[in-house]
């Protein structure tokens, strides 16, 4: 079984990277979980230079792949190519909105005939009663051997004590008896509090840190780089990880920057929240953009969804990347 142990941030883009780094210097970080798929796209030349740029610095690369109702079983060659560049896992991301069962029973009949190793495969989920099915959990767990991830995610629940104690812990013989036998937990938390993009203040996020903490995780990750904001680090830094006080960790890069290193901060990235009578000329106008920049950093917005890059037409809510 593929045990995971310390503390993972997870990227959401790969163009994250710089900043996935200096928060995994700052709160203690041993893994980055990194994009590779989304739905039926599989992106192959971030699986295969991100695992290579990870390990170079120190840390464990583990991948993950967006599951949608976008032909599920096109996943498979996320999965198989990221195994095959030496990710320690693979994470299949379930979110809360519904996602055909066929598909992804197809996508386990795919994976089941490459004979993959289920051990590494891992399930990141909400908590069954934030699952809009939960024939779409038990599609999935009979390949996913390494593990559960749950998404203690405040947009589903305000309490983080409800979440994480009651809809995670208390729940694992609900869980289990889905499963076939009790999972490996590892909690994921982010400070986003809706889909608008707002984020907790750090009065706010204390309960969730607390949450996980009171349960003594061998591993928990944050989600995701972007969107964890300094203020939030040193609460991150703070918790135990059990098995840590034992085993011994590679250092991280002498190359990462650290607050007396001597070397230039990371610059943060910028990001705004459409509005209605936003464009993208208007963006690129209003912040000074070059326009190669501009589809460099936001690109996947359109292409994740199968839209044209058109230069006027932007999805009130999305969040641009601006600087």
């Amino acid at each position: 079984m593929t045990e995971l142990c310390g503390k993972g941030i997870w990227l959401a883009h790969s163009y994250d990277l710089e900043r996935a780094i200096e928060v995994a210097t700052q709160v203690d970080g041993t893994h980055l979980l990194v994009k590779v798929g989304h739905g039926p796209y599989y992106f192959p030349e971030t699986t295969r230079q991100m695992a290579q740029r990870i390990r170079t610095l120190g840390l464990s690369p583990v991948a993950w792949v967006q599951l949608t109702h976008h032909a599920a079983v096109e996943a498979q060659k996320a999965i198989i190519k990221s195994l095959g560049y030496g990710y320690d896992a693979v994470v299949l991301f379930l979110g809360a909105s519904a996602v055909s069962v066929a598909s992804l029973q197809a996508l386990v009949e795919a994976l089941v005939n490459v004979e993959i190793p289920r051990q590494r495969l891992m399930l990141a989920s909400p908590p069954l009663p934030y699952l809009t099915d939960t024939a779409a959990l038990e599609a999935l767990v009979s390949i996913c051997q390494g593990g559960w991830m749950p998404l203690c995610f405040s947009i589903w629940e305000d309490d983080a004590a409800q979440m994480i104690d009651h809809n995670v812990y208390h729940a694992l013989g609900d869980l289990s008896a889905v499963w076939g036998k009790t999972p490996a937990v590892y909690p994921v938390i982010s400070p986003q509090t809706g889909s608008d993009g707002q984020m907790m203040l750090p009065e706010a996020f204390i309960p969730w840190i607390e949450g996980i903490a009171r349960h003594g995780v061998d591993f928990f990750s944050i989600y995701h780089a972007a969107n964890t904001e300094r203020a939030l680090w040193s609460m991150l830094q703070a918790v135990n990880v059990a098995c840590l006080e034992t085993d011994g960790r590679t250092p991280i890069s002498d190359e990462i920057a650290t607050p007396n290193s001597g070397l230039a901060a990371v610059p943060q990235p910028v990001y705004i929240t459409i509005r209605a009578s936003d464009t993208v000329w208007g963006i690129i106008s209003r912040y000074n953009l070059k326009r190669e920049q501009f589809w460099a950093w936001n690109a996947h917005l359109w292409d994740s969804r199968g839209l044209p890059r058109d230069p006027d037409y932007l999805q009130q809510g999305w969040r641009v990347r601006v600087k």
